[in-house]
């Protein structure tokens, strides 16, 4: 009989709505947890009580007691303090509202500097602050009266023991383009300097400057002091009132090299960090490419950041209903986040109302389901490290400026989330260039933000290079580790065969390099040929397409003229598949542990414990359900558990044959199957 995953059905859940009473209370699921939620409350002035039934009704069906009360409180007219007041009285008769209860209330300041556009008009004459390209935009927390506001919020909600404060993503010196140049800001930048810059002047010399020179560092650290300093006043405000009130923060896009930095701030000395990752996914609108791009993003994200203890995935349903993000994939991402190395979600508006319209329920239905499933998987992750291919991540930014701040820990276009979130092929993010394992490099942009001595510690190992790095390496002077010498040249090929002439499914492509060997040791594979048309028998050898080189560093390099910038008519197929996991398992020297054998998309992630037991986390991400899950092992596994939604590790009864596991499992979209094998 085979074992069914499907997504979580819609389940019908009545409770009362008396707005002045509490509904009974069911067993109290509320406890320590491993991953934390903190579900975000939409603001409800006059619906308190509404509200208040809605959190006792997601706390006793979750058993997840934090909810986080969303105000958007940056100032707005006049007195400022008028707009303040008002929020914070529905924060008070809401946590009225909810005495008795196992809720835990806290706040969100959903804005307190304010994300953009700007719509208010100026009714506090503080200082606003002005950006790069000269315009106004939201007030500057260098301005006095701000800051006294800034810590007046603060104080007056700390009075009320919220259960936690967190910041949000407008903490940021970027609205969206980079702040601040008023006159605060110039004259605090000129006092450290020396300079006498005008705003004006200020500027322009920041827009001129480049990584690594005077304006650009000083620049960076104004910066960066101004966002941790809001943090750091919200924290003193805190501290004046109940230093034990914890405090976290939200990860801007532009600035996840810094926000470990502002979480700390936010701790103060009392407590761990908490910082929420960007990673979110706003209006998903497909599985195939973004899911893998996402994966990849958290991956780095959480390796990047290894000091910070407690990491909140962004599982955020933005805008809030299915029309952006189904349940199934909410809970899709949640355990591959879990996977990446996270112990807590933020999580939006979950079984809350949205104005007049009800939230669906779905998302409550699914984290109720699986209550239990990310509490154990969140333990059993605990114990283990990763295993798989390595995706490095980099240390250097030198595209990273305040005129586009978007240069990430990996660069698009790479192996990992273009084939092997595919083909199934685990895969990790590491920081460090000297793991027991296969690299990946992919792309002139990624060979560019690596030093020499990086390239040199990543040609020491077992490394495969796409088409394009491998120009790229051969314009740095590593051509001679590489065993060939790749160009950008006019050639003509229309086949690839491998070297017992069996063929490979080529397309025209101008990227893939002409490739000539300049080591008389190196293994060629594979083989670009010219034919004059489609069904002759003619072939001229042009040039090598994959080879194998041991280099005098120690390396063991496969380069291939096959790049992720190739036409799609030919990225992905059966044959590719073959082909990579025969280039990957040549310079593994053995058999990969792990490959889904099923011919259709997967993401997996392993990680592997002390006991020799690896979990393996595989999300189907083919709009076509999995009849039954297989997995090509390199041994025959003694035992197969399969997590429950109950927390459970179940055994299952699988079948062996031809080198494959065939657990009887059927995946439908979207769907996700935790295996621990030994």
């Amino acid at each position: 009989m085979r074992h069914l995953l499907y997504p979580a059905l819609a389940l019908i859940f009545t409770v009362s709505t008396a707005c002045n009473s509490i509904p009974q209370q069911k067993e109290n699921k509320s406890m320590k947890k491993d991953f934390t939620f903190y579900n975000i409350v939409p603001f409800a002035n006059g619906k308190e009580a509404r509200t208040a039934q809605d959190m006792i009704e997601y706390q006793q069906r979750t058993g997840n007691d934090i909810v986080l009360y969303s105000l958007t409180i940056h100032p707005e007219g006049f007195p400022a303090r008028k707009k303040a007041d008002q929020l914070i009285g529905s924060y008070r008769k809401l946590k009225k509202e909810l005495e008795g209860s196992n809720v835990k209330l806290g706040v969100l300041f959903q804005s307190i500097l304010g994300h953009w556009p700007r719509v208010d008009k100026d009714k506090e004459q503080w200082t606003r602050t002005v950006n790069i390209d000269g315009n106004i935009s939201r007030f500057c927390p260098l301005d006095p009266e701000f800051r006294k506001y800034i810590t007046y919020v603060t104080t007056e909600l700390a009075k009320e023991k919220p259960s936690f404060i967190m910041g949000d993503d407008d903490i940021r010196g970027f609205s969206p383009k980079a702040e601040c140049f008023c006159h605060r800001h110039v004259a605090e930048f000129n006092k450290r300097t020396g300079k006498n810059f005008t705003s004006e002047q200020l500027r322009e010399a920041v827009k001129n400057s480049k990584p690594g020179d005077e304006i650009f560092n000083e620049f960076l650290k104004l910066q960066r002091n101004t966002v941790n300093g809001v943090a750091a006043l919200i924290r003193q405000a805190i501290d004046s009132v109940d230093p034990s009130i914890p405090a976290g923060s939200c990860m801007p896009g532009w600035e996840f090299r810094f926000n470990d930095q502002t979480s700390r701030e936010f701790a103060g000395k009392n407590h761990e960090p908490v910082m929420r990752v960007c990673n979110a996914n706003y209006l998903e609108q497909d599985i195939k490419k973004t899911f893998p791009i996402v994966l990849l993003r958290s991956l780095a994200l959480r390796a990047a950041h290894p000091g910070i203890p407690n990491v909140l995935d962004e599982a955020d349903t933005c805008p809030h209903d299915l029309y952006s993000r189904a349940s199934i994939s909410m809970h899709a991402k949640l355990c591959t986040s879990i996977m990446s190395g996270m112990n807590g979600a933020k999580i939006w508006y979950v079984n809350a109302h949205k104005g007049e319209y009800p939230v669906s329920r779905n998302y409550t239905d699914t984290l109720d389901k699986y209550q239990k499933y990310y509490q154990e998987l969140t333990r059993s992750v605990k114990e283990t490290e990763f295993s798989g291919l390595i995706q490095p991540g980099h240390k250097n930014f030198p595209n990273w400026h305040f005129t586009n701040a978007s240069e990430f820990f990996v660069d698009d276009k790479n192996w990992a989330d273009t084939m092997c979130a595919a083909f199934g092929i685990p895969f990790y993010c590491s920081f460090e260039l000297n793991r027991d394992g296969v690299y990946l490099l992919a792309g002139e942009k990624a060979v560019a933000r690596f030093s020499d001595a990086e390239l040199k510690q990543l040609l020491s190992g077992k490394l495969l290079v796409d088409g394009t790095a491998a120009i790229a390496l051969t314009k740095r002077g590593f051509a001679k580790y590489l065993g060939v010498t790749a160009e950008t040249k006019d050639f003509r090929f229309n086949r690839e065969r491998y070297s017992d002439n069996r063929a490979l499914t080529m397309g025209k492509d101008g990227k893939v390099p002409f490739m000539t060997l300049n080591d008389k040791n190196a293994e060629v594979m594979s083989w670009y040929f010219y034919s004059p048309f489609g069904s002759s028998d003619e072939l001229e050898k042009i040039s090598p397409a994959t080879v194998f080189t041991k280099n005098s560093l120690g390396g063991y390099i496969c380069t291939t003229g096959y790049h992720m910038e190739i036409s799609v008519f030919t990225l992905l197929n059966a044959g590719r598949k073959e082909w990579l996991l025969a280039v990957l398992e040549k310079l593994n020297g053995k058999q990969l542990p792990f490959v889904v054998k099923n011919e259709q998309n997967y993401a997996v992630l392993t990680r592997t414990n002390k006991n020799h037991e690896t979990i393996l986390a595989a999300c189907n991400l083919n709009f076509d359900p999995a009849q039954d899950f297989a997995i090509r092992c390199a041994e025959k596994p003694e035992n197969i558990s399969v997590l429950t939604p109950e927390g459970k590790w179940e055994n299952i009864k699988f079948e062996w044959k031809d080198g494959t596991v065939y657990t009887g499992l059927r995946m439908e979209c979207y769907a996700v199957v935790i295996l621990k094998i030994k």
